[in-house]
């Protein structure tokens, strides 16, 4: 595989390229014309929209490949690499820890985001509100170690220890996590569970 070309912040992948790597995994079936995209856009609200609706149509589509290439029988270091190569080509390599710990949070909190959703309804119950809560805290975490990184390097101990707070709310978060699942774990013991 060839190195990654492009860094966080450079040109994006225009439309008319996003549709082509559909079509390349057979699951663009459009015309992938000018006219055929800004209707599109115009439907959606506007050119940013539909492009963002069609680069997360992709990822999914991209991710649903690496599902089944993951379900392959491979050892451990062989999945692991595999699974560098995605940090890699995404520009979250292991020679750039603050954009890889960086990428890591994004994608905890797109993971994250449904389960937090589907926490608002009281009807889910105690376990995916349990989840929820180790995604946030999780997030709070992955967001204190590169904004603690950053403070150690520059010296800067004032923003060193306003990470105390970020802290704090991530255990927060994380003992809310857990006080869901002891709820659920007592609830099955009340029924001889």
């Amino acid at each position: 595989m060839s190195k990654q070309d492009k860094a966080w912040g450079e040109t994006p992948a225009t439309v008319e390229q996003i549709v082509a790597a559909m079509g390349a995994l057979g699951r663009y079936d459009g015309e992938n014309t000018v006219a055929e995209h800004a209707a599109e856009a115009a439907r959606l609200g506007g050119p940013e929209a539909y492009r963002v609706r069609l680069v997360n149509g992709l990822l999914g589509m991209v991710q649903a490949e690496a599902v089944m290439a993951d379900g392959g029988k491979l050892d451990d270091d062989a999945r692991h690499a595999a699974w560098e190569e995605q940090l890699s080509a995404a520009g979250a390599g292991l020679d750039d820890p603050a954009r890889r710990v960086e990428f890591l949070r994004w994608q905890v909190l797109r993971a994250g985001t449904p389960l937090t959703l589907m926490a608002r309804h009281q009807q889910t119950g105690p376990i995916p509100l349990a989840a929820a809560h180790a995604v946030t805290g999780l997030h709070m975490l992955l967001g204190v170690i590169n904004g603690s990184q950053d403070a150690v390097e520059r010296g800067d101990m004032g923003a060193l220890a306003a990470q105390a707070g970020q802290l704090q709310a991530a255990r927060e978060a994380l003992q809310a996590s857990v006080r869901n699942t002891e709820l659920l774990l007592d609830m099955l013991k009340s029924v001889g569970l």
